[in-house]
């Protein structure tokens, strides 16, 4: 079932363009769980919108009325949440970190995974940085965490966002160059303020972890795109899982 969430991601994800649309997709990410009581008056209110604009996103999804939208939106929530209940029985982490290639013992990365989820569930934000490819693969990740009430969402280089120390970047680079760059290119952004989780096969990141805002997930390999996409996509697997068993149940 493609649940309205997961459309309203495909546009945020997906768009070139900062307009209202964005705008309006940012606020319901950002006030997921509050769409349950929100009237549209509140959301015209809280949001700054203009009732053209927001009619004009909702037709986009099929929808002629405000209430029909949110109505539906609190219902796929829930089914979402029934969704992952079912997928998480019976589910052994241990065995996944067992079983994916890593530089470290079981205990260790399982204590890693459990320290990320840790920082994830007192965040205020979690934006996701990387090329689009790699960091699309965080999509069910993405929303996972928005349906446990937590905001996430991919950076854009046309949405001027400051970041501080209640944010969690999370940074997939293989290489690392990326991390590198965007520091240099974006110092308005503050990355450095925010929790860092870095995702990278570069072996010589893991001397940064030194810093208490940084996390390091250090995968083997030799920056084959293709190994990497799946050590990623076990890795956000990992996080669904604990931070599902550490705080949601």
């Amino acid at each position: 079932m493609n649940i309205l969430l997961s459309r309203i991601l495909t546009y945020l994800n997906g768009t070139l363009f900062h307009d209202s649309h964005y705008k309006i997709c940012t606020f319901i990410i950002f006030h997921y769980l509050e769409m349950e009581d929100m009237s549209e008056e509140k959301f015209l209110k809280l949001g700054a919108f203009k009732k053209e604009e927001l009619y004009s996103f909702i037709a986009l999804l099929g929808f002629n009325q405000y209430e029909e939208f949110r109505q539906t939106l609190v219902e796929h929530h829930l089914t979402r949440c029934n969704q992952i209940r079912v997928r998480m029985l019976g589910v052994n982490s241990q065995q996944l970190i067992a079983d994916m290639d890593k530089d470290c013992s079981d205990e260790d990365m399982s204590k890693t995974i459990s320290e990320i989820c840790a920082k994830l569930y007192k965040a205020k934000r979690i934006v996701i940085f990387g090329a689009l490819y790699p960091i699309s693969i965080a999509i069910e990740l993405q929303t996972d965490m928005i349906t446990f009430g937590k905001p996430f969402i991919q950076y854009h280089s046309y949405d001027p966002i400051v970041m501080n120390e209640n944010d969690v970047a999370i940074v997939i680079s293989a290489t690392g160059r990326y991390l590198n760059g965007f520091k240099i290119a974006n110092k308005d952004v503050h990355i450095e303020k925010a929790f860092q989780v870095l995702i990278t096969q570069n072996k010589k990141y893991l001397r940064t972890e030194t810093a208490d805002n940084c996390k390091v997930l250090y995968v083997p390999g030799k920056f084959d795109s293709i190994n990497f996409n799946y050590q990623i996509m076990t890795i956000c697997d990992l996080l669904r899982i604990h931070y599902y068993q550490q705080y949601y149940l």
